[in-house]
């Protein structure tokens, strides 16, 4: 009986053992979790929550087979002594061991290789087959489609699911094809921190984006146009659109988000400077759209350029839906506030001559009649 116990553990010690020394099979399609994605984005735009939940979910599963595939294949590729030898003596410079490789005909692992640099470039990897070989393996969470589930049960009203999700994403962000997206979780985030009222959470997701912007480190900058949004003086607020420009599109919600964030708190001061970099992203927007539609169009001031816009219906409908002249006016009124009366005058001045969006130009034409009796 004993010796029949022993023949059994021996049989299932070398039974585990081949099991643990199974290889991952090569996907039929190395693209299937990207096209899994997309197919799960359309049901997600057409409404179909459920099916893009479910590709979503296989898209993460497609991908760690893949990114399971492509570590093993290298390393794989890498083990043999010889080929150990021939890395060294190459100091482990990418393009020298992607020709060993090629030299030995190992065509899934120069396949991997290859297309790894050709998506990121040599650079990327400063030229290191082990700075490859480690991003690969890292590549086994896929944060686009973390991002797309959490959107899915946040619209189904499962933040604690959805802020799971964005999480997940968030933390695997170096990852993003598309470094913007980071943004598109953040901004996820703080809609899921305002609706816990985690205000605390909410500032901070916001901070997060606008810290991307190059201007908000720039302090000379911050210095020059806070001192032209203060001063008082004559021609101050053609002076401040004619000036600066601010061009990191990404970061204009949450600019305006912040300034209306801190204005309810009472940060005057905070409440202005995000104001002002909202609203100078949202001009330089609109200026460099219809500038590209009409290379002649020069600017002269404010007024002329709200003209402009006027002309283009896109341009007027997609600042109407991203409350970008709700931006002008809020920055006018919060200018007045903070005692530039001059600069609020003629910003509200612009806005009631030429504002396109008739609500909003009412409305500074009230704001002048109501704040400066004229």
């Amino acid at each position: 009986m004993k010796k029949i116990v022993i023949v059994f553990f021996v049989l299932l010690l070398s039974y585990s053992s081949l099991c643990a020394q199974v290889r991952p099979k090569k996907p039929r399609d190395l693209e299937s979790d990207i096209k899994l994605l997309r197919s799960s984005r359309v049901e997600f735009d057409n409404g179909k929550y459920g099916e893009a939940l479910r590709l979503a979910n296989e898209a993460k599963i497609a991908r760690r087979e893949i990114v399971a595939w492509e570590a093993d294949t290298l390393a794989y590729a890498l083990k043999p002594c010889e080929v150990q030898k021939e890395v060294q003596r190459a100091n482990g410079v990418l393009s020298d061991v992607l020709a060993v490789l090629k030299k030995r005909e190992d065509y899934d692992a120069v396949e991997i290789v290859e297309r790894y640099v050709g998506k990121k470039t040599s650079a990327f990897f400063n030229n290191s087959a082990d700075a490859l070989v480690s991003y690969v393996s890292t590549r086994r969470v896929f944060p686009e489609a973390d991002r797309l589930i959490g959107c899915i049960y946040f619209l189904e009203g499962e933040y604690s699911l959805a802020k799971q999700y964005l999480l997940n994403a968030w933390q695997s962000a170096s990852l993003l094809d598309v470094p913007d997206e980071r943004c598109d979780i953040l901004y996820a985030l703080s809609d899921i921190a305002l609706i816990e009222k985690d205000f605390d959470g909410y500032e901070k997701d916001l901070l997060l984006i606008v810290s991307g912007d190059s201007l908000l480190k720039n302090k000379s900058f911050e210095r020059a146009f806070m001192l032209i949004v203060q001063n008082g003086d004559a021609g101050s607020m053609e002076k401040f659109f004619t000036l600066f420009r601010s061009e990191d599109y990404t970061v204009l919600d949450a600019y305006f988000k912040l300034a209306s964030y801190y204005g309810e708190r009472g940060f005057a001061d905070k409440a202005l400077k995000a104001f002002a970099l909202g609203t100078l992203t949202a001009f330089t927007k609109m200026y460099n759209t219809v500038k590209a539609r009409d290379p002649e169009f020069e600017y002269q001031n404010l007024e002329s350029l709200f003209t402009e816009i006027a002309r283009f219906s896109d341009i007027v409908d997609w600042a109407s839906e991203r409350q970008l002249w709700k931006g002008f006016s809020d920055f006018a009124d919060c200018v007045q506030k903070a005692g530039n009366d001059r600069f609020a005058f003629d910003l509200y001045t612009a806005m009631a001559k030429s504002a396109p969006d008739d609500y909003w130009k009412k409305k500074a034409a009230l704001a002048l009649s109501d704040k400066f009796n004229r």
